[in-house]
């Protein structure tokens, strides 16, 4: 396969519009979900070869058995994308690590690799997924990229949203690294820090400032000291996402508030959501209007 022919198979995932009159996408004609002809198979692999590295043998196993199941999850999957795309936060990552599942680590960061993302941009969202996946996780993450090589110079660069930019200074809280006793002071800057970028105090702050206030201070020194080479956005749609796919409701609002601060649009939040209900389903769309169903109402972009 030419570099040419690869870059035409990745783009597959790009313009789907079916308010267009466009409805392929990665291969499929999702207008037609009760009929597949050879052509869609060839492109539908031939997009995953290019874009994640492999066949992904649970969808093509559809393919033989019953395509219209396929097209139809397509369909849905298709319109939490992009029209043009964007690289975007995603929790996919810690999820794959925490189930085990070594296959899917290996491809969603070679998705991301193919997007242009370099290593130093690389290794901070293996550094965000570490969050919630803890050694176990990266157990997994760790064999799934034996052999993978980084790219430290990827041409052409990822293209992410208009506005999205590394801003490693807007995490920062005033908090002294050097210690890990969490001051008056100190508690008193972070919780600024939460009024200002959000408008309100999550409970965990309370909770662990009072009973341990060691932890919380080095949870921030974490969180604070992280994406340097990343836009500051990728933080809440990559913490949003996971929380929307685990259903771990408790997670989903202050990432919201945190998009809506740092100049995620209200679509690409919502994509972010749409995306991660692949795994979470409705019963999570359910989670998110109890957690942030009004600050949604209330946002324009």
């Amino acid at each position: 396969m030419t570099d040419n022919d690869a870059e035409k198979l990745r783009q597959l995932s790009a313009g789907f519009d079916p308010a267009r009159g466009n409805w392929v996408h990665r291969g499929l004609d999702l207008s037609t979900p009760t009929k597949i002809s050879p052509e869609e198979i060839e492109g539908f692999k031939g997009h995953y070869a290019a874009q994640f590295g492999q066949a992904l043998q649970g969808l093509d196993w559809w393919l033989d058995m019953n395509p219209e199941v396929l097209k139809r999850y397509r369909l849905y999957c298709s319109l939490t994308l992009r029209v043009e795309p964007r690289v975007m936060g995603n929790g996919t990552l810690a999820f794959y690590a925490l189930n085990g599942y070594e296959t899917g680590c290996r491809y969603f960061v070679q998705s991301y690799h193919q997007d242009g993302l370099s290593k130093d941009e690389l290794l901070e969202v293996i550094a965000m997924a570490f969050v919630h996946a803890g050694p176990r996780g990266m157990q997994t993450i760790a064999k799934a990229l034996e052999g993978f090589e980084f790219n430290d110079t990827p041409n052409p660069r990822a293209k992410f949203p208009d506005g999205w930019a590394p801003d490693i200074e807007a995490f920062r809280s005033g908090i002294d690294y050097s210690t890990v006793e969490l001051t008056i002071e100190e508690r008193r800057k972070v919780e600024d820090w939460y009024l200002r970028t959000i408008g309100e105090i999550p409970p965990y702050v309370t909770f662990m400032a009072n009973h341990r206030p060691q932890l919380f201070k080095t949870h921030r020194s974490r969180m604070e000291n992280m994406l340097y080479h990343l836009p500051k956005q990728m933080w809440p749609t990559s913490m949003l996402y996971y929380h929307v796919m685990s259903r771990t409701a408790e997670g989903i609002r202050e990432n919201v508030l945190l998009c809506k601060s740092w100049g995620v649009s209200k679509s690409d939040a919502l994509d972010t959501i749409g995306n991660a209900l692949v795994f979470g389903q409705m019963e999570a769309a359910s989670m998110v209007q109890k957690e942030a169903g009004d600050i949604f109402d209330n946002w324009e972009d």
